[in-house]
């Protein structure tokens, strides 16, 4: 019988733990149901107004303006990623994100005279293709016989042939315009590429060589080595113009190399030869200063940007190294950066820089000296994307511009023609006159203009 009652007790117990347990769950979804209605509710997201993103902002006219962000396909389809709320993870409901290709790690960027975006993604180990007009992805290095482990660097040439650097495997692919391979090059020239520019006059593929503290010069037609430059060659010369972490290339319109050394903090300037032109930039968190200077791209107008991977900020400046405007910032949002990577600027434009946490390419828009112009003197700005700017509109209050009038010789000898003209009038009869046909001789002759002489 004690037996029976000890089971008895010890079933009570159980029971009544049990029965404890559920009031405490019970209590606890009570608690939780109120903020996980709330949180499964659709609450009204703070959504940033992308039009006032400009820069400078007002009074000054505007510059700069922010266009768009995109994370992978489903950007490009006007959908948005799917997650579950508090109230589907307390009811253990998985939501499926919808599968699509999404940037990884991305890091560098360039763009084909079809407006078609490149971005090398290290994680995934290959090159996503962003065709934003008609909104879909393709891939470079993706399948056979491409071989990619490390994709950095992108370049394309007027031919819409794409290179890209390997890091890992210290060699550069080029595919065709359809994405076939078309060569594989520099395994036994380069160290460590990166980033890489293209000089259609010239022929030439310059490649950063990180390892190597150098340049190394490709012929673009034979893919074969040329020289270097930039390399530190002896201990004891001066290093002005050496570099010491070279990430990124750009080609001004007078065939002027820019280079990031994200070591140094600076930009050093070659001309095509590899010869020393200049240098600026030092380190530091002010106008003008880097912390690790990487991606580099140059304006229709000659202007210079440099993405600061540290600061994650875009700076412009002169060729000359004046610092003219930073904007974006650090942040999650549009138009700010946790990890600035590369950088480049197409034909319609278009500023593409890439963002590495979250994966992403941010897109603005610069204005043109042109366009500003035109917009300051009110007329419509010419559509993103045109080449070419609408002339701008003359100052309010400015006369016409004049078209060239007669020459001194030409005026003496209209005015000899109406004063002889004038004589005979004169010694005409009045009535021989107006059977002539002639203007009477009492009428004022038109004044004549004076020599600008």
């Amino acid at each position: 019988m004690a037996l029976d009652l000890r089971a008895l007790a010890l079933k009570t117990w159980r029971t009544v733990a049990s029965l404890q347990t559920v009031v405490l769950a019970a209590s606890l979804i009570l608690v939780l149901l109120p903020s996980a209605w709330a949180s499964g509710k659709k609450k009204p997201v703070p959504q940033v107004d992308i039009s006032t993103l400009v820069w400078p902002p007002p009074p000054d006219q505007p510059r700069i303006r922010y266009l768009s962000q995109y994370f992978g396909e489903l950007d490009l389809m006007g959908k948005k990623q799917v997650k579950g709320g508090m109230l589907e993870r307390i009811a253990g409901v998985t939501i499926t994100p919808e599968e699509r290709p999404r940037l990884g790690k991305p890091y560098g960027v360039a763009v084909d005279s079809r407006g078609r975006v490149y971005v090398t993604d290290t994680a995934q180990a290959n090159v996503f293709v962003f065709d934003l007009e008609n909104k879909k992805i393709e891939f470079r290095g993706d399948k056979a016989p491409a071989s990619i482990l490390m994709p950095i660097g992108v370049a394309v040439d007027e031919d819409d042939r794409l290179f890209v650097s390997d890091s890992k495997l210290h060699q550069i692919t080029s595919f065709g315009p359809k994405g076939n391979v078309e060569g594989v090059f520099g395994a036994d020239d380069l160290v460590r590429p990166a980033g890489m520019a293209v000089d259609n006059p010239l022929r030439r593929l310059y490649v950063a060589d990180v390892a190597g503290q150098r340049i190394a010069v490709f012929d673009l037609d034979s893919l074969k080595l040329l020289r270097y430059f930039g390399e530190i060659k002896d201990k004891d010369a001066d290093r002005t113009g050496a570099l010491t972490n070279p990430n990124s290339i750009a080609i001004d319109p007078d065939g002027l190399l820019y280079i990031t050394d994200a070591v140094g903090a600076r930009i050093i300037v070659y001309d095509t030869d590899g010869n020393f032109v200049r240098v600026w930039g030092k380190r530091g968190d002010g106008p003008g200063m880097f912390a690790r200077p990487k991606g580099i791209a140059i304006d229709a107008d000659g202007h210079v940007y440099v993405a600061d991977a540290v600061l994650n900020r875009l700076q412009v400046f002169s060729p000359e190294g004046n610092a003219l405007l930073s904007f974006s910032g650090t942040g999650w949002g549009p138009a700010q950066f946790m990890l600035l990577a590369g950088l480049t600027i197409d034909s319609r434009n278009r500023i593409i820089a890439v963002d590495q946490m979250p994966a992403r390419i941010e897109v603005f828009h610069y204005i043109t000296d042109a366009e500003a112009a035109a917009e300051k003197g009110g007329q419509k700005a010419p559509a993103m994307g045109s080449k070419t700017a609408a002339p701008a509109k003359a100052p309010q209050g400015a006369q016409p511009a004049a078209s060239p009038g007669p020459t001194v010789e030409e005026l003496q000898k209209q005015l000899a023609d109406l004063k002889a003209k004038l004589a005979a009038q004169q010694s005409q009869k009045p009535d021989d006159a107006t059977k002539g046909g002639a203007e009477p001789a009492s009428k004022p002759a038109q004044e004549v203009p004076s020599s600008p002489h």
